[in-house]
């Protein structure tokens, strides 16, 4: 039977076939995700004179690698010195979107870069810096966070396992923020300037941001600085990548300055 069923098919037949299955393999072998190896870009908004921008990498396997923010060198030499606000430190708050594609396999939902003309308390933070906050919640719920009198899940605290082992509570308790932990380690706690540190942000017992905080002259200094970003024992949000470093740089050819979470692992 096999004899016959061979026998009907034509050499030209049995070539192309197998040209076909051929041509199926290579397609399916060269099958790859579209954000390979991709940068996407969130919406630019003004920032003094300038601009700042969020955007996401994505690895050969289409992967995030990493998740920040840009702000041009013009903005930060013309960032407005005051403003009507009468709220933590006077902040003036720059809201950024970030892209789709992140926030699907992140637990990133958008970015705010605070402004801060005269630095905020405690004292050891009273120079001109940003905070910038990858919040885990969307904006319309951080901007539901009430003060400590209105809210009591403003000062709930999450378990122990949530959060880094070194990192403390410091009873600083913001509305349209949360509850603020610092690494007991960090340079500026032992009597050292502060230039750059991480901090981490809960509200209702949950996690809600990263934010890295920096100072305009550390940031004008033009660092190209990576440092680890310490991890808790177990994640609230399943099944996402987070970032297990941080960073800051200048960008001399498009001149902008660079703040970024990276190095990606999946929790």
């Amino acid at each position: 039977m096999t004899k016959m069923l061979l026998k009907q098919i034509s050499p030209i037949g049995f070539m192309l076939s197998l040209v076909l299955l051929l041509s199926g393999c290579d397609d399916h072998k060269e099958e790859s995700s579209p954000l390979a190896n991709q940068t996407v870009y969130g919406k630019r908004i003004s920032v003094g004179e300038g601009t700042a921008y969020s955007w996401a990498t994505f690895d050969a396997d289409g992967n995030p690698a990493a998740v920040g923010v840009n702000i041009s060198e013009s903005a930060v030499s013309t960032l407005p010195q005051e403003d009507d606000s009468h709220g933590h430190g006077h902040m003036i708050y720059y809201e950024m979107e970030l892209p789709e594609e992140i926030t699907r396999q992140t637990p990133f939902n958008h970015i705010v870069m605070d402004w801060n003309p005269m630095g905020h308390p405690p004292a050891l933070y009273e120079l001109p810096h940003f905070d910038a906050h990858f919040y885990m919640i969307s904006s319309d719920e951080r901007k539901a966070i009430g003060d400590e009198a209105s809210d009591p899940k403003l000062v709930m605290t999450p378990a122990p396992r949530f959060l880094p082992a070194d990192y403390i509570d410091v009873q600083v308790n913001v509305p349209q923020m949360g509850k603020h932990w610092v690494d007991r380690y960090s340079p500026e706690l032992k009597g050292e300037e502060f230039t750059q540190t991480m901090i981490y942000g809960s509200y209702d017992g949950r996690v809600i941001f990263f934010e890295p905080m920096y100072t305009v002259e550390y940031l004008q200094s033009k660092p190209d600085d990576t440092f680890e970003l310490k991890q808790p024992e177990e994640f609230q949000l399943k099944n996402l990548y987070y970032p297990t470093r941080y960073g800051f740089r200048y960008d001399a050819d498009k001149q902008e300055y660079v703040i970024w979470l990276d190095n990606m692992q999946l929790k």
